[in-house]
């Protein structure tokens, strides 16, 4: 086994232990090279044939490997592009400067026209419109940048369903993105706002894998939640079709496209109950119990999602959609009465057809 040199720390990788200790964001790109991030967060490669001790199940859960290892549908899940894993490897070199990073993304042309929306998207009314590619580069700041990158490339995927749409998907998407951005920036001063439009905009991820690997079955579910004689909400459709969950699905899916962190334990936990989830501390987790459960607790970026992903529903008048269970758990977390949920609901609602109206 030929050992590997961080450039940066100069950390020395020789055994299988070496490289998962303190290492992240393992993914494996289109040509089959092995690409992650070092403990210093320099990002370092392993080439096609050289990594015959990785699996993307070292990173799953028992109910997620097993999926993996003994699904043979999962294997059509596509990879990450190389070009877009190395333009995250040039966003990541300390050494790259705001032009060297401007000047890779002008050979993707689609993602840097998505840089400079999402910048623009998440400026403040006040600050001034970001119209060229290295403002938005610095106004994002590099992780965050990375990180959207990732979310774009996954819009270039197709689906190979019917019934259930792409673009439905997507716009579904953008909401709970918008919403848990919202929710975070209002009401959750603790929680990166940036950071909730990402994992808001992934929780449903899972989604992604559905529609591509298991499209029939995808179908049936999105008719289930759409019947109008009986609909069912989209986990409560997995449940009676007996389909694998897309919380499982999506969990598989951030394993293998080398998610960061905060995005798999929000959209790991997006349909918890707030008193099963393990919170993310300083990489330890703590569960909370009920006396947790209070608005003197700082809230977290997995309660902004889990909100905002019911909230979406509100916009999006899918009544049915909605687990009024977890909805009114989540919001007693962030301290809402009766009319504080409506109100937040209604004033969502109202934004996003006044967007959706100027987009048309």
């Amino acid at each position: 086994m030929k050992p590997t040199f961080c450039q940066c720390c100069e950390r020395k990788y020789l055994e299988p232990d070496d490289y998962l200790t303190g290492t992240s964001r393992f993914r494996v790109c289109s040509k089959g090279n092995l690409w992650f991030e070092c403990s210093c967060g320099s990002g370092l490669i392993l080439k096609k044939g050289d990594y015959e001790w990785y699996s993307p199940s070292l990173k799953m859960s028992d109910a997620a490997a097993t999926v993996f290892q003994d699904v043979k549908e999962i294997k059509n899940i596509p990879l990450i592009p190389t070009a877009v894993i190395e333009l995250q490897g040039i966003i990541s070199d300390e050494n790259a400067s705001s032009k060297d990073i401007e000047v890779a993304l002008r050979k993707a042309p689609n993602i840097a026209l998505s840089v400079i929306r999402t910048a623009n998207g998440l400026r403040t009314s006040s600050a001034a419109q970001i119209n060229s590619l290295q403002h938005a580069v610095t106004y994002i700041g590099r992780q965050m940048l990375n990180d959207l990158i990732l979310a774009e490339s996954l819009q270039e995927f197709d689906f190979k369903t019917n019934f259930f749409s792409k673009d439905s998907f997507w716009e579904e998407a953008y909401v709970t993105g918008k919403a848990a951005e919202y929710l975070a920036e209002h009401f959750a001063p603790e929680v990166s706002k940036d950071e909730a439009y990402l994992a808001g905009s992934l929780c449903n991820v899972g989604k992604i894998v559905s529609a591509i690997c298991f499209p029939e079955m995808t179908d049936d579910i999105a008719r289930a939640t759409a019947n109008p004689r009986r609909p069912v909400r989209w986990d409560e459709a997995e449940n009676q079709l007996r389909a694998i969950s897309h919380v499982v699905l999506g969990e598989i899916a951030a394993a293998m496209w080398g998610f960061p962190e905060y995005i798999v334990h929000a959209l790991f936990n997006h349909h918890q109950l707030p008193r099963r989830v393990a919170d993310l501390v300083d990489n330890d987790c703590a569960f909370l119990d009920d006396d947790d459960e209070s608005s003197e607790q700082p809230r977290t970026l997995q309660q902004v999602i889990a909100l905002a992903n019911q909230y979406t529903h509100w916009v999006l008048l899918q009544p049915n959609r909605m687990n009024e269970s977890l909805f009114n758990d989540y919001a007693a977390i962030f301290g809402f009465d009766d009319k504080q949920k409506e109100d937040i609901g209604e004033y969502l609602l109202e934004s996003f057809k006044k967007q959706f109206q100027k987009a048309q």
